[in-house]
């Protein structure tokens, strides 16, 4: 049976349903409505407003970082990082709202065509040059030029044109009608790095952006120790003077076995864990030293498969795996209930998910259909996976449910950094255990990088090669459409279509568990991400 807990939030308070483990101040510097009641387990208490001077913090991550570059990273583990360097013309704040950052204000026409950006003045980068429309333009140009080989080309795809109005006034072009423009000028990717920095690339193409991140965050880059650190410090011209750092500095450590960050945390090594396993969750939340949040997530684990392949072209395989595996028993054994079964492609969280039929555990009908497809003992198949604790677990997990429907599975775990690589080559590509949270927390994002036909490897997130022209007719209009019932009723089509075609197997939501030491206060967390902009010590 699955479980559902919430664990003891003592200095910490979740707002709403997007996932925030904020103190009793705001990340944005501003009190946005509260478009729901906190669980019954969220107390809140006064903060006090001393802070340690000159403190760092340190904090665990589940992974090395793939990339200071926020055009070049894909995955969430990184983000943690980039959030504290680099900033957008828009965000969202503790609500799931998007608001304004390095923009004052936008307008987005009535047709989705263009969006207008008055841009915030007096804005300094970290190598102390001047933020304006002319970077904004230099920045989406280069990024969403496919010759630059970014690895965020395609997310700003829709982009036909950026004009300059004036020093301060930015318009965007979408090349067709964009209903989710706003959303995707939200997303971190769409982060604005130094012009300086910048032309160093355009310059000399071999320079690494990757490792000399510039931007215009509260924190600025210090130093990357390969396995060891990612350093950020504080960096003393931040624009906004009501909301500067309040830490000398904090370092992301690579931490990938699960036990060996819950020790660090206890003994106080580490100030906040990330990624907190979940078994551990329960035992930590009654520790007096340390506070623990769970709450839904936008993420959706999966396993893909390469529809190329014989033996996953007839649905009937795929459907037939999907049936394979018991999702409640793969929650409570390996996630230790800390998530949902998936019902769509999408998580609940996502503007656009529509609940659809679930393929409920049954082995016997998962023998039928792989015996009407013609594989009636099974076949044999690879699954790749991440070589974080989590990740086997869930490989392992998945291994032993196939193998009773006579599917022979070989889990080959990877650096997270060189499964993405492999996915992004796709070459060789069978089985693999995925995790993709969509970051503009709308429905677009959520299934076009992984179902359009346009967005197969390499270079592209459909690593599963999967191709149906109804699900790119749906995605597009969906997309054009003004009327957000329309784009809203197209979205749920096309998940309906998604879930029959079955180029996943539909595995299960997980719940974002978090931990940190209860004298580390205004922790935000905000679409999955640890937001550290207003975090202090005690």
């Amino acid at each position: 049976m699955q479980m559902r807990k919430r664990v003891r939030l003592l200095t910490v308070s979740f707002l709403v349903a997007t996932a925030m483990l904020a103190g009793c101040t705001s990340n944005s510097g501003q009190t946005p409505p509260t478009n729901g009641p906190a669980p019954e387990h969220a107390e809140q208490q006064e903060v006090p407003v001393k802070a340690e001077l000159n403190a760092e913090l340190t904090v665990a991550l589940e992974a090395e970082a793939t990339s200071l570059d926020p055009w070049n990273s894909t995955d969430s583990n990184t983000l943690h990082i980039l959030s504290t360097m680099f900033e957008g013309l828009l965000t969202r704040n503790e609500n799931g709202e998007v608001v304004p950052v390095l923009a004052t204000d936008y307008q987005l026409n009535a047709d989705a065509t263009t969006l207008t950006f008055h841009l915030r003045k007096g804005i300094l980068f970290h190598d102390g040059t001047v933020f304006d429309a002319n970077v904004v333009k230099k920045n989406l140009d280069y990024v969403r030029n496919k010759e630059n080989g970014m690895a965020r080309a395609s997310f700003f795809g829709f982009i036909k044109e950026v004009t300059v109005v004036d020093p301060y006034t930015i318009t965007v072009t979408a090349n067709v009608p964009n209903s989710a423009m706003v959303a995707y000028m939200a997303h971190p990717s769409a982060s604005f790095k130094s012009q300086k920095e910048l032309q160093k690339k355009i310059d000399d193409p071999k320079y690494n952006m990757d490792r000399n991140p510039v931007g215009t965050g509260p924190y600025q880059f210090h130093e990357w120790k390969n396995g060891q650190f990612v350093k950020v410090a504080a960096f003393d011209d931040y624009w906004d003077k009501e909301k500067p750092a309040k830490l000398a500095a904090i370092l992301f450590k690579p931490v990938m076995e699960a036990s060996t960050r819950v020790n660090m945390l206890k003994a106080g090594e580490v100030d906040i864990v990330t990624s907190l396993p979940t078994l551990d969750a329960r035992m930590i939340g009654e520790d007096a030293n340390l506070d623990v949040y769970s709450g839904p997530s936008l993420n959706m684990i999966y396993v893909g498969m390469n529809t190329k392949l014989d033996k996953y072209k007839d649905k009937r395989v795929r459907q037939a795996m999907n049936y394979a595996i018991n999702k409640e028993q793969l929650i409570s054994q390996v996630a230790d209930g800390y998530g949902t079964a998936a019902d769509s492609p999408l998580s609940p969280l996502v503007k656009g998910y529509a609940k659809q039929q679930s393929y409920l555990y049954n082995a016997d009908k998962a023998k039928q259909l792989l015996t009407e497809a013609g594989y009636p003992d099974g076949f044999a198949a690879t699954l790749w996976t991440r070589n974080s604790t989590e990740f086997v677990a869930i490989a392992e997990n998945i291994k032993m449910q196939l193998q009773a429907v006579g599917i022979k599975v070989e889990v080959q775990a990877y650096e997270s950094g060189t499964l993405f690589e492999m996915l992004d080559a796709g070459e060789g590509t069978d089985l693999y255990i995925g995790r993709w949270g969509a970051g503009t927390a709308e429905a677009d994002w959520g299934m076009r990088p992984n179902f359009a036909s346009d967005r197969i490897p390499p270079n592209y997130n459909n690593s599963g090669f999967y191709q149906n022209q109804q699900v790119d007719q749906l995605l597009n209009e969906a997309l054009k459409a003004t009327d957000n019932s329309m784009a809203q009723q197209k979205y749920a089509e096309a998940q309906k279509v998604i879930m029959d075609e079955a180029p996943w197997i539909f595995l299960y939501v997980p719940d974002v568990v978090i931990a940190k030491r209860k004298n580390v206060v205004d922790v935000g967390v905000t679409l999955d991400t640890v937001r550290l902009h207003a975090a202090y010590k005690q």
